[in-house]
């Protein structure tokens, strides 16, 4: 259990690097992004490859001059240890990167890549830090934006240290104690119950989910969090036929009995029975103080920040042949074993939620490098999988996805939100948020991306000591499809096979699983 704890922490200490990294760039802090590296790291960034000095140098010219700003939002992110080295793991995040740029008509444009950074790290005097680095680019798409009038209300992030969240503390890459863990997952359950609450149209589960003095800016509404729930029920829940709230990189520091959370957000709200249905998408984070005061890790303090807006239109939003959707009736499977509040659970219990995680994420490693073996691992041998156009079991489902899914389509990109796992005993059940990619191409060149915000609700069971899935459903949310653009063919470009950089000379290094 030692070794197992320590790992967990390595992995939390990884993971809070690369906020930072992405804090550094968002809010345009150089200092910042060099502490995410050891001096002298290698950096692929397409346009610039060789030393990271280098790299943080053309930052300034090539993209803060040229970007009115910049939100990189990252999905999940799975790292494995060298079971040789105790100092040096391999890191891959799934992230989404919008740069919104005004063009000289005094329109703006986002442009927008899906993206995976393919890093080695390694633990050099107690600190975890990149000392390799491939972007590998999947897609690239270019957005119309902003069109959202917004008051002066809404506050916007500053790209400076005049950014409210450098008033947090905050640690550089080490590992904290398991004590400390429980704690920070705790915070990260509470947020996700948040956006569980806020798209599940569940007003108690919102108002759970804060202290009952806790302070709410959410731009349209600042005050008590009564006041919040009460605003929140007509302007988002009534007023709209979907909306998702997907989590991405968070930052969480525990100092004393408060807890210091950043965390990114792509909120999409869907009016999906309008003549033209469309999806106003917001680009936020929200800035939390939490606390613990006998009843539970809640929200003390909650500020949120609007980086960008748009509203696009999302085509028909009918139901499909045989996909479930989201409810937001009360009936969704997910309400019903809810809790309401989020107390350190025991940290074999954080443990256990780490390897859950780890599988969701090596299934979908498995779905978009194309491994039947990799996905096979992820669930029990006897698992029903329900994902819509396909019920049954496991080989059926592998047979499925090998036929309509690796055959139609360039490649994929299965880009997890939060995960909000509870465990009873060798059972667990999941709600995983995840935004999936479909590229098509054409002629050699990418023409379209079919988008699905889904969820997948889960029950894991533990078996001869593995959690594997036991069971799968799959609860679609919305849907489009985007026009692609061109990827410029000298960067270094995502592969659909054993032949992408996750599987190269520096991840085989360190050990890469493949099962």
């Amino acid at each position: 259990m030692k070794n197992r704890l320590a790992r967990l922490a390595d992995e939390w200490a990884i993971r809070d690097t690369l906020a930072r990294y992405w804090r550094g760039v968002d809010r345009r802090d150089e200092a910042l992004v060099l502490s995410t590296y050891h001096p002298g790291a290698y950096d692929d960034h397409g346009y610039f490859k060789g030393p990271v000095e280098g790299f943080v140098q053309t930052l300034a010219p090539a993209v803060w001059a040229f970007f009115e700003k910049t939100q990189h939002v990252s999905g999940h992110i799975a790292v494995d240890f060298d079971p040789a080295r105790l100092d040096r793991a391999i890191a891959e995040s799934y992230a989404e990167a919008h740069h919104v740029r005004r063009e000289d008509d005094g329109s703006m444009r986002d442009l927008v890549y899906g993206l995976r950074y393919v890093d080695v790290f390694e633990r050099r005097e107690e600190e975890w830090r990149i000392a390799h680095r491939i972007c590998t680019w999947d897609w690239a798409r270019t957005d119309p934006c902003g069109g959202i009038p917004l008051p002066e209300t809404y506050f916007r992030g500053h790209e400076s240290k005049a950014d409210p969240v450098f008033a947090q503390p905050t640690r550089v890459g080490r590992s904290d104690a398991p004590e400390i863990l429980a704690v920070k997952q705790a915070c990260a359950d509470t947020l996700a119950r948040y956006a569980r609450g806020v798209d599940r149209c569940d007003p108690d589960l919102v108002a759970s989910t804060y202290h009952a003095d806790a302070y709410d800016d959410h731009g349209g509404y600042q005050g008590d969090a009564a006041g919040f729930v009460s605003w929140v029920k007509p302007t988002v829940m009534d007023a709209f036929t979907c909306t998702m709230h997907k989590l991405g990189n968070q930052l969480i520091v525990v100092e004393g009995g408060r807890a210091f959370a950043e965390t990114y957000a792509i909120a999409h709200h869907v009016l999906g029975e309008a003549e033209t249905p469309t999806d106003m998408i917001m680009g936020v984070r929200y800035m939390d103080i939490l606390e613990d005061r006998g009843d539970g890790w809640k929200i003390a303090d909650r500020r949120m920040s609007f980086e960008w807006e748009r509203s696009l239109e999302v085509g028909s939003q009918v139901e499909f042949d045989g996909f479930s959707r989201g409810h937001r009736d009360g009936s969704d499977p997910v309400l019903a074993r809810r809790s309401t509040a989020s107390v350190p659970a025991a940290i074999g219990i954080v443990a256990d939620r780490a390897e859950i995680y780890a599988t969701l994420v090596r299934y979908c490693r498995g779905v978009d490098r194309r491994d039947p073996q990799m996905i096979r691992s992820t669930y029990h041998a006897d698992a029903f999988d329900d994902h819509g156009a396909y019920q049954g079991d496991l080989d059926g489902f592998v047979d499925f996805v090998a036929r309509e899914v690796w055959s139609r389509f360039r490649t994929t990109m299965h880009k997890l939100g939060q995960a909000l796992i509870e465990i009873d005993g060798d059972v667990a059940q999941s709600e995983t948020y995840a935004v999936c990619h479909h590229v098509v191409e054409e002629g050699g060149r990418d023409v379209a991306d079919s988008v699905m915000g889904i969820r997948y609700l889960d029950r894991f069971e533990r078996r001869d000591g593995a959690w594997r899935i036991a069971r799968r459903e799959l609860r679609w949310e919305w849907i489009r499809t985007d026009a692609l653009d061109p990827l410029d063919p000298a960067w270094t470009h995502g592969k659909a096979g054993p032949d992408d950089p996750i599987f190269g000379p520096e991840a085989s290094a360190v050990g890469a699983p493949r099962d």
